[in-house]
């Protein structure tokens, strides 16, 4: 079997957490912060995935369809 070529996202960031949670004195204070604002970056870029997979386009009878369903009754 293949290996992958890429870690996913969560596994980025679980590295990266690592890194800024390190007591050991292995990484430098820049070292925690880069990989605070890249795990920050990451979570964004997860969001934004998640958040267009789970909206889809709406038809645009739909749209035209709720719009009307906004409108007051006519006036007899």
């Amino acid at each position: 079997m293949r290996k992958k070529r890429h870690l996913t996202i969560e596994e980025k960031r679980d590295w990266l957490a690592s890194i800024f949670r390190d007591e050991s004195g292995d990484f430098s204070q820049a070292d925690k912060f880069k990989a605070l604002a890249e795990d920050t970056r990451l979570a964004q870029l997860q969001e934004e995935k998640e958040s267009s997979t789970k909206t889809p386009p709406k038809k645009t009878e739909d749209v035209h369809h709720m719009l009307a369903e906004l409108l007051p009754p006519p006036i007899t």
